[in-house]
């Protein structure tokens, strides 16, 4: 758990737990672990999920930092972190496009490939990102024990949240990017299924949401945080309309 029961979470622990929930596992003796290749998945959707919110909210988004830390955090360490975040954002967009010579097209594209090299790079395996996951699904028994390998939740809940505001900083300074990310993603995905059964309708839950679905319900729990916990915000942050539709729901 992100958070003690009791005590208020802020609203990046809130956004970041039912991922987190999604893929813990438990061990023989009970002790919660996630498998590394779940946390390379959860970590781009809490990028992506973060780009769309700090796409939204880009003009607010000093207003906005003020959610997303536990109360009390000292504004130094607040001011710190999201500093760290945004200019990780870009570096990381430099990176890539110095690497492959392009835009991602992506957010799978682009975080999942940093993530999946680290962890190559670290075991001395000289694989391409993209080679390694063909490895991993073709079940590489190498590959397959480096990612199905057993990740401590313990270790991981205190920096679960960074995908996240690394991706709210991503959004605000790029937002015409992240439009474009998220339609190659859903054109991605119906040529995928095209191509593999012509004519059936693709089920819901395996759809990739555009970007006007998931910036409507990221901000729909935005304003129903907010309203919950800094009602004096709403105004600020422009959500009221986005409470009204959750109420009406």
């Amino acid at each position: 758990m992100l958070y003690k029961k009791g005590e208020q979470p802020s609203l990046s622990v809130l956004l970041c737990q039912p991922f987190l929930d999604k893929i813990t596992r438990k061990g023989l003796f009970g002790k919660p672990y996630v498998r590394a290749i779940d946390l390379v998945d959860t970590e781009d959707r809490l990028y992506s999920i973060g780009a769309a919110l700090g796409r939204a909210l880009r003009d607010k988004l000093d207003t906005l930092t003020k959610l997303l830390f536990v109360p009390g955090t000292e504004e130094h360490k607040v001011d710190r972190v999201m500093q760290l975040c945004q200019k990780d954002a870009k570096k990381n967009l430099e990176e890539f496009i110095n690497e492959f010579g392009r835009e991602p097209e992506t957010f799978g594209d682009f975080t999942s490939y940093r993530r999946v090299q680290n962890r190559l790079r670290n075991e001395g395996i000289r694989l391409s990102a993209e080679d390694a996951i063909k490895a991993y699904v073709q079940g590489d028994r190498k590959i397959k024990k480096l990612f199905d390998e057993k990740v401590d939740l313990e270790g991981i809940e205190r920096i679960m949240y960074l995908p996240l505001l690394q991706g709210i900083h991503f959004g605000s300074s790029f937002p015409e990017l992240t439009e474009k990310m998220y339609q190659e993603a859903c054109e991605e995905d119906d040529k995928f299924w095209a191509g593999k059964w012509p004519g059936v309708t693709i089920p819901e839950e395996l759809k990739p949401q555009s970007l006007e679905e998931t910036q409507r319900a990221v901000l729909q729990m935005v304003a129903a945080y907010t309203s919950e916990y800094y009602p004096e915000l709403l105004d600020p942050l422009d959500l009221r309309g986005y409470l009204d539709a959750e109420v009406s729901r």
